[in-house]
């Protein structure tokens, strides 16, 4: 595991043009921060909408990007791919973003109706007694469990959307079993998320914070994603059984 997490570290800095596509990476999301809080910033008006707009073709090109390094990676390629054809990057990124979506929307779903529940009725131990209580922290995990097997389940739908599948294959878990069931992509997927979560947590510090630190976030955020993207890639490549 140490030497996979080691090896994802180093991806990004491989190649000639490393540090012009951390820069252009990084630079995307600044520019999507800065679109983001001026939507914001102008409320709900129709001047929000091209500053939207821009932060959406931002958002897809980085998706785009890290759909291009999970495939890139699954094909072989030891070095980081470029931005470049930008047509092609965007209708990946397309691609992703939709997969994606399809993938939140469970998540999303049972996170709101368990978020409504407490809101509407607070969890008080005393009122509720020791089988409330029970009860309560029952489905909690319950949710959490979800929210972890879609988790689980998205980046093996991303290695079967870079290796030729289509939307509907690659939201099938059907096909995927063998893949799930792989204790290399379990570890790739463990330590993918070990940057995956920190990652979202700069991302947040980025689109919220208009300082030197949320210009330092985006850049974190954009090479943690990286990296996760390289690790996730690795392990579906072999649990896949592609790498012989």
């Amino acid at each position: 595991m140490a030497l996979l997490v080691d090896e994802g570290l180093r991806y990004p800095f491989r190649g000639d043009r490393s540090p012009d596509l951390l820069a252009i990476g990084g630079l995307l999301g600044i520019f999507t921060a800065i679109c983001l809080q001026l939507a914001v910033a102008v409320g709900p008006s129709p001047l929000a909408v091209p500053f939207v707009a821009l932060a959406a073709v931002s958002i897809i090109a980085l998706l785009g990007y890290l759909f291009r390094v999970v495939a890139a990676t699954v094909a072989g390629d030891e070095t980081p791919p470029g931005f470049r054809p930008l047509g092609r990057l965007l209708r990946d990124g397309c691609r992703l973003l939709a997969v994606s979506i399809g993938y939140a929307i469970g998540p999303t779903v049972v996170l709101a109706v368990t978020v409504g529940g407490l809101v509407r009725r607070p969890f008080d131990p005393d009122a509720i007694g020791f089988g409330g209580s029970l009860l309560f922290f029952g489905a909690s995990t319950v949710v959490l469990s979800m929210v972890l097997a879609f988790g689980y389940v998205y980046p093996a739908a991303v290695g079967r959307l870079a290796t030729g599948g289509g939307l509907r294959e690659a939201v099938d878990v059907r096909p995927q079993r063998s893949v799930l069931a792989h204790g290399g992509y379990f570890t790739a997927w463990l330590c993918a998320s070990l940057f995956v979560v920190p990652g979202w947590a700069f991302l947040i510090a980025a689109l919220s914070n208009a300082t030197a630190f949320g210009v330092v976030a985006a850049f974190v955020t954009f090479y943690a994603h990286v990296v996760a993207a390289r690790l996730v890639g690795r392990g579906y490549r072999r649990a896949a059984t592609i790498e012989r």
